[in-house]
């Protein structure tokens, strides 16, 4: 009888073990999916109408979906100027569909690029229905397919600093007031406005054999360096390219742009006379991104065990005064587009009575081990991000903004009362002041939820 109980002891022991295991293993799957739209097809991303007149390299949809034996959890990034919030719904009720992955387990994180596909209205230009349904259909494929395609990993992460490429665009002027791009040297800049934030994060999934599986990269600055009349995914593109000659292998790759609302690749200081746009910029910052986060590659210990979890909250922030003063066009940046403004404003009082007065600002952390991922549907000012950084529990913390959604620029409050081009009353510009501190008060909480005892 001892011997007996001895044996289901252990038996029930090894189970017990192997329980914790599977609660902790992980599982990775990925997919790479093209959306690159015909030539002829809108460009969004500025004041007027742009049509592309072809490609100068493809836009993509990078997917990569992780699981224990607890939850899944999926983070996809769009080669577009934005994300809209119908098309992530759509998303989550195919997935919901199809696979066991809760909806609000997925982020879907625009990359900003200014030269992506008609995804959306803004300024002059008008999303194409055609397009988002494909796009929309693609992501579904793509969470899909990498579910299909999960199989044992384990991550690591990377932190480092890039500094020289990213600058905030917004400057305290001698005449009082804050100017966005007041030009290069202008003799009234007494100082930039605003910080930026050269962190890069990176997660590194591998293969149990060691072969690198997929990347996900963090870091702050608008996708505004490509010029011109062609379709590009602009420095992301040649921050995978670089990668991806380097591993020898076409893995996907996903790019999560951190707080960058007010940061832009433009140096108004710079000495020399500027050359901060086009192909070939474009190529240098995306490469030296990508130089730094192999770097960082070479160096990053892995885990094959790491807790997974989300929580996610959707606040409710209110449109702002539409006929306020100091929320008009004036100077510098957009004061040119005055009749294009008058447009949004009219647009925008349609959209605050079809909306009752309010828009609905989706929030979520997601918990990987060390790291989060802190997720927001505006373009949000640097120091927010910031301050969000600073008051994280996690090791690791990346602000993914753009994603589930858009609801315009996200200033800081004060930046209300100093001006400058983010403040301007249009469809990207409609938050109540005060929404930046309400977005940063929830995102701690989210924090602090997935990083209590309870959770450890």
């Amino acid at each position: 009888m001892m011997k007996k109980a001895i044996a289901i002891s252990f038996v029930m022991l090894c189970l017990f073990f192997n329980y914790l295991y599977a609660e902790a293993e992980i599982l990775a799957g990925t997919s790479t999916v093209d959306i690159t739209p015909e030539p002829g097809k809108e460009m969004p991303g500025g004041f007027r109408k742009a049509i592309s007149k072809g490609t100068h390299d493809p836009l993509e949809l990078n997917t990569l979906v992780l699981k224990n034996a607890n939850t899944a959890v999926a983070i996809v990034s769009i080669d577009s100027l934005f994300i809209p919030g119908d098309i992530v719904a759509g998303v989550r009720t195919k997935i919901s569909d199809k696979i066991p992955l809760p909806p609000q387990n997925i982020i879907i994180s625009a990359s900003h690029t200014h030269h992506g596909g008609p995804i959306v209205d803004v300024f002059s230009s008008e999303r194409d229905p055609e397009y988002c349904s494909m796009v929309e259909t693609k992501i579904v494929e793509g969470i899909q397919t990498a579910w299909n395609n999960l199989t044992k990993a384990k991550i690591g992460f990377a932190e480092g600093e890039q500094e020289g490429i990213a600058f905030n665009r917004r400057f305290y002027m001698k005449y009082g007031t804050v100017i966005t791009h007041p030009g290069w040297k202008n003799p009234q800049i007494v100082a930039p406005a605003g910080p930026v934030d050269p962190q890069i994060l990176a997660m590194f999934i591998k293969k149990e054999d060691g072969t690198i599986l997929s990347a996900v990269i963090n870091y702050a600055l608008h996708g505004t360096v490509f010029s011109g009349l062609l379709f590009s995914a602009d420095y992301v593109y040649h921050l995978r390219d670089f990668l991806r000659k380097q591993w020898g292998m076409t893995i996907p790759i996903v790019f999560l742009n951190g707080a960058c609302g007010d940061v832009t690749q433009i140096n108004n200081l710079r000495e020399e006379e500027p050359a901060e746009s086009g192909p070939e910029w474009s190529k240098r910052i995306g490469e030296t991104l990508a130089c730094k986060v192999y770097q960082l590659f070479l160096w990053t210990k892995y885990q094959d065990t790491v807790t997974i979890d989300t929580a996610t909250e959707t606040i409710r922030v209110a449109i702002r005064n539409l006929d306020e003063e100091k929320y008009q066009v004036k100077s510098g940046l957009g004061s040119a587009q005055s009749e294009i403004y008058q447009r949004e404003i009219q647009l925008l009082r349609e959209m605050k009575e079809r909306m009752g007065g309010v828009v609905d600002v989706e929030i979520t952390a997601m918990r990987i081990g060390d790291l989060v991922i802190v997720s927001n549907p505006t373009e949000m000012f640097c120091r927010l991000g910031l301050d969000i950084k600073k008051s994280s529990p996690a090791k690791y913390t990346m602000i993914s903004e753009i994603s589930n959604g858009y609801t315009g620029y996200c200033p800081t409050p004060e930046a209300f009362d100093e001006g400058g081009y983010e403040i301007l009353t249009a469809r990207s510009s409609f938050m109540e002041p005060n929404a930046g501190i309400k977005i940063v008060q929830t995102s701690r909480k989210l924090l602090a939820q997935l990083f209590s005892e309870e959770n450890n």
